[in-house]
């Protein structure tokens, strides 16, 4: 019986141990064609969320590529709050490497060698996370700099989503430029639109 009953913790204990992961796909589309892609993970395990994201987007114009942008990043939360940040840049050949690490109520940050301290509750401008919408300032994840964040709050908008239609929030988020982001019931991301410095329209849907 001792070792039945050591057996069923030892298991229970292994299952509590394993982490939820959540898995969202994004097709990245320049005027209804797709240039690339994105996915984030969320994998929380209790009070710790670990976010990792991975953009390529590749522009290609009469099969030569005139656009590229490649970007990893890994986030660390606790209870809400970002402790730790790692991202890396390629755009368009031009590298960038950003690291963050919170520590006594401010936040460190490493930005292509460059060291500054902000503030403890600043978060990235992550469109991931809906904490962003209650934010006027924000991490840059890209190249580390502090941006402006201004949102427009649109109402409620119905999208087909993968095929089916969907009730959403549409906010309008202004960083370093506007971008339209829609957001579920659930507060989870569906859908990015913002227009190319060609004034091509980009959107990151879900597939």
């Amino acid at each position: 019986m001792a070792l039945l009953i050591l057996a069923a913790f030892l298991v229970s204990g292994a299952a509590k141990a394993e982490p939820a992961v959540e898995t969202l796909r994004f097709a990245v589309m320049r005027n209804g064609e797709q240039i690339g892609s994105n996915t984030i993970e969320l994998r929380r395990n209790g009070a710790e969320t670990t976010v990792h994201m991975v953009t390529h987007i590749q522009v290609k114009i009469a099969f030569l590529t005139v656009y590229r942008f490649d970007q990893t990043e890994t986030e660390r939360w606790v209870d809400g709050h970002l402790v730790a940040l790692e991202a890396a840049t390629d755009d368009n050949g031009t590298p960038h490497r950003v690291a963050a690490a919170s520590s006594k109520n401010k936040i460190t940050v490493n930005a292509d060698g460059k060291v500054t301290e902000v503030a403890g509750t600043t978060i990235p401008a992550s469109y991931w996370n809906p904490a962003l919408l209650g934010k006027t300032v924000a991490l840059n994840p890209q190249d580390g700099a502090i941006v402006p964040v201004a949102v427009t709050d649109r109402g409620e908008d119905r999208l087909m989503v993968q095929g089916r239609a969907k009730r959403t929030h549409h906010y309008v988020i202004r960083t370093t430029f506007p971008q339209d982001v829609w957001y579920d019931e659930d507060r989870q991301l569906v859908r990015v639109e913002l227009k190319g410095s060609d004034g091509s329209t980009i959107q990151y849907q879900p597939g």
